[in-house]
């Protein structure tokens, strides 16, 4: 650049768009600047990155897939694993970061979390014409291997086959990741299920059930089907570290001992967990209790 003095001055003219545009000239578009203008001006470097960095420059964000908030958030540094959190019957995805250390846990020891409003969902594969109306819009299964899991795979590069992918759910989110887990092969490494409900054939009077299934009288194939995930432990290709209370008064400790047995039985090389705390009841101070083992759990498949 040419100042009023006839002279080219070297500073004014390396700065600013001018900058830019020589480093582009020079190193093609593959190279870029962030933070550039003021921030250069403040004895801060800019930072250079290529296009192929960019891409894998993670920040919190929650997306609406058909109708669905699903919260993605990362740690800090490197990233270790994802985790889909499944929460229980009618329960935010918001309550398990307010009300336990989980996700403070997740992001100290490197985990992204993918945590989706499943509202009212049993975690069924679909719904049927006995459905109650007003739990027709609630996720199912499918949701989550069909449109979720896919869609995080393709625009987020996580969840992807080969990545070190965990499970987590309590109450009927323990359920979920029983049905995920048998629905998805070999695609999350291990998961984690706190005082969840597996076999439906046990509590014929189940409310929940009914409203989704029918009776049991009228659809027993539904009770005992590719729904009931004790009886289709055969399906299971992973381990699972499960958790129960014996004090639970929403959900029957024997939903979770009895599927521990089974699936040991099926297959006992996955060497699944079992801990059964004698006080615990269906709540976060259980929950919150069991957490530190559930992250030791995972490290172990890591």
């Amino acid at each position: 650049m040419v100042t009023a003095a006839g002279k080219f001055s070297f500073n004014r003219f390396f700065s600013g768009k001018n900058l830019s545009l020589f480093v582009m000239i020079l190193f093609g578009p593959g190279i870029c600047f962030s933070g550039f203008n003021s921030a250069y001006g403040q004895n801060r470097r800019p930072v250079i990155t290529t296009l192929e960095t960019r891409e894998i420059i993670h920040h919190d964000t929650t997306i609406i897939l058909h109708n669905t908030s699903i919260d993605i958030s990362y740690p800090e540094g490197k990233i270790n694993g994802c985790i889909l959190v499944l929460p229980g019957w009618n329960f935010s995805r918001e309550d398990v970061c307010r009300n336990s250390e989980f996700c403070k846990l997740a992001k100290q020891n490197g985990y992204c979390l993918i945590r989706p409003e499943m509202g009212k969902s049993i975690y069924l594969l679909n719904t049927f014409p006995e459905t109650r109306q007003d739990w027709m819009h609630y996720p199912t299964l499918r949701f989550i291997t069909d449109t979720l899991i896919p869609y995080c795979q393709n625009n987020f590069s996580i969840l992807k086959s080969g990545d070190k992918n965990f499970l987590f759910g309590i109450s009927t989110g323990g359920r979920g990741v029983a049905q995920i887990a048998m629905n998805t092969g070999s695609l999350f490494v291990a998961g984690a299920a706190l005082s969840g409900d597996f076999n439906q054939l046990l509590q014929k009077d189940d409310k929940l059930m009914m409203g989704y299934l029918g009776t049991f009288d009228n659809y027993p194939s539904r009770w005992s089907g590719k729904d009931n995930p004790s009886e289709n432990a055969a399906q299971l290709q992973i381990p699972l570290f499960l958790g129960h209370g014996k004090a639970d008064k929403i959900v029957p400790v024997v939903q979770t001992t009895t599927f521990f047995d089974r699936i040991t039985f099926v297959n006992p090389g996955l060497k699944h967990i079992l801990h059964i705390d004698e006080t615990g009841g269906h709540n976060y101070d259980y929950w919150n209790s069991e957490l530190q083992r559930i992250f030791a759990f995972f490290y172990s498949h890591l």
